[in-house]
């Protein structure tokens, strides 16, 4: 499954979540999903850029895996 990023960017869904923060990422499946991929895949760009002050590197226009 594809997802779009913030910059418009497609991303494989499955791919970006060995990138995620543990943390961000089990919080978020024990209080937000059911959801869709997409958006699972935006509320962590929210979430990731809370915690750090940054964008997540797969939030790029042209991300480098």
């Amino acid at each position: 499954m594809n997802v779009i990023n913030r910059s418009g960017t497609e991303i494989d869904f499955d791919a970006a979540q060995l990138y995620m923060d543990d943390e961000i990422r089990e919080y978020m499946t024990m209080i937000f999903a059911p959801c869709t991929e997409q958006e699972f895949f935006t509320e962590y760009e929210r979430r990731h850029e809370q915690k750090f002050g940054a964008d997540w590197f797969l939030s790029e226009p042209n991300p480098t895996w």
